[in-house]
């Protein structure tokens, strides 16, 4: 009825709105060292000195071959958009994977009833080949282009929800443990400060209404060049 599509308009315009905002904001923000006065600083632990970048970088910095630059708390390099996941991006980053995942599960459920009436009209065999191999079906003639289409669309859209859902599952995991992926791989605990600090550390205190809305306020409270340690917490309880 037209409740149930006004709904579905306002979810998808909802959607979209998260999606191109963390993607503006992600390409906006610079997570690198540059910029940031790094000379006078205490070279405590953790501090490194980059031959690349010819400057002291801090603890959990890492330089990155493609972006030429040290990044403050480097996760990774995402390829996708061409910017690394630092201190200065990850929450947008996050925030993508979950807004991506959603728009790509509701596209995949609009083209349901297509795909339904599809199965109506060939066997299961049929239906499971175009699914699975659809530019074999196209090339070797056994269905239409716009049959095509659907099942490539919905192959993409599924595949990609996945791999999206699936990096969120894991820098969730991340995000609790207070690590970066380097530090993962590594088995690196040092920055674990219990779930609800590390969630306010890369998403600022209103961490959890930050999932909403790409351009809520939310300021990290820490500046991507000292960071709190287990160990730091330890002495103070003591």
């Amino acid at each position: 009825g037209p409740l149930a599509r006004a709904l579905q308009l306002a979810l998808a315009a909802f959607q979209l709105l998260n999606l191109l905002g963390n993607v503006g904001l992600f390409l906006r923000s610079d997570p690198s060292i540059r910029g940031v006065m790094l000379a006078g600083r205490g070279l405590g632990q953790g501090w490194a000195y980059c031959y690349q970048c010819q400057s002291q970088v801090p603890p959990r910095s890492g330089h990155c071959s493609a972006c030429r630059v040290c990044i403050l708390r480097r996760d990774h390099h995402c390829r996708l958009l061409g910017r690394c996941v630092g201190f200065g991006n990850y929450r947008p980053f996050l925030c993508l994977l979950l807004h991506a995942a959603g728009v790509l599960l509701h596209i995949s459920v609009l083209l349901g009833p297509a795909l339904s009436a599809l199965l109506r009209a060939h066997t299961p065999l049929h239906m499971a080949a175009l699914l699975l191999l659809p530019w074999l079906m196209l090339l070797t003639g056994r269905v239409s282009l716009a049959q095509f289409a659907l099942a490539f669309v919905t192959d993409t859209c599924v595949a990609g929800a996945l791999l999206c859902g699936a990096g969120l599952l894991f820098h969730g995991m991340l995000l609790l443990r207070g690590q970066t992926t380097w530090e993962w791989a590594r088995g690196q605990h040092s920055y674990d400060l219990g779930p609800c600090h590390n969630l306010q550390a890369a998403l600022g205190p209103r961490w959890a209404l930050v999932w909403l809305w790409p351009f809520l306020a939310s300021p990290l409270p820490g500046d991507g060049i000292t960071f709190q340690t287990t160990a730091d917490v330890g002495h103070t309880a003591s």
